[in-house]
């Protein structure tokens, strides 16, 4: 079992736990909750996104309508696998019921490979015993609402909807650099999801999010986008707690525009650690 397989089952059969103890919760312990679950103001989240596991494919056919090689980043171009970037997390909550979420992170990953096939991009063949510099830049900005739908002493259940607008540059050189491909694109994906908070204690706290999406506009775009996340953090001040998590995100983009026609098959998966601040 890997790192990442062991560190979800001991989430999962925590967040298990919580669930069970909401059943069997004396009265002298709910006296000593205040009167929502989560009533802070802000919240300020900075921490490290650590991607451990990463699956990329990426298209980009010819402006004249030819089709482009299906590149594995990994597998084709040498690409990194993993990364450690950071992150931010951020809400602002008007009231108990609503509040406005925001998370942006950025992934640069980089490849060096000498080709065993010949690999077409865009208008530009690079061929076999070429030696190919890659480089792909994901950037994520994230923006939502959610609704809490249930909001009491242990727990809060929010219906979510927001813009996740995801930004991916590519560029792709051999060594003489007398070749050179770029590409890149940004996709606004709406969003939909459940978001579930569940407070242990006063000051140990579970969170679950999933969220998800597909668009079609025409042929110039297709797009879905799944994430989900799970992750425990404990207050050591009033107003810090440091956590843990697990992250997911997978999405599948095709596009047909003047920047882009091509495809990307994208998926990261891999742990957060982080500190939180309340105000």
């Amino acid at each position: 079992m890997s790192a990442t397989s062991k560190a979800a089952s001991v989430v999962v059969l925590s967040f298990m736990a919580a669930v069970t103890s909401m059943s069997v919760s004396s009265p002298a312990a709910a006296d000593e909750q205040p009167t929502v679950a989560f009533p802070d103001t802000w919240m300020i989240r900075l921490g490290a996104y650590v991607v451990d596991g990463s699956n990329t494919q990426v298209s980009v056919n010819s402006a004249l309508g030819g089709l482009g090689t299906t590149i594995d980043f990994q597998r084709d171009l040498g690409g990194e696998d993993g990364d450690t970037i950071p992150r931010i997390d951020a809400y602002y909550r008007f009231n108990e019921r609503h509040r406005i979420d925001f998370t942006a992170f950025s992934i640069d990953r980089k490849g060096e490979r000498t080709l065993s096939l010949d690999i077409t991009i865009e208008d530009e063949v690079f061929n076999v015993n070429e030696t190919v510099f890659s480089d792909v830049k994901y950037e994520v900005y994230r923006l939502g609402y959610a609704y809490s739908f249930y909001h009491s002493p242990k727990v809060e259940l929010s219906l979510t909807a927001g813009l996740n607008v995801t930004s991916y540059d590519l560029e792709f050189r051999n060594e003489a650099g007398d070749k050179v491909q770029t590409a890149g694109v940004s996709v606004p994906l709406p969003v939909f999801g459940l978001r579930l908070g569940y407070a242990i204690t006063p000051k140990w706290y579970v969170r679950y999010v999933s969220e998800a999406f597909f668009i079609e506009l025409d042929d110039a775009l297709r797009g879905a986008l799944l994430n989900y996340e799970l992750n425990t953090e404990y207050k050591i001040f009033d107003n810090f707690a440091l956590g843990a998590g697990l992250a997911r995100v997978g999405l599948d983009v095709e596009v047909d525009d003047d920047d882009w026609r091509g495809q990307v098959t994208d998926s990261y998966r891999g742990y957060m650690l982080f500190g939180t601040f309340y105000f």
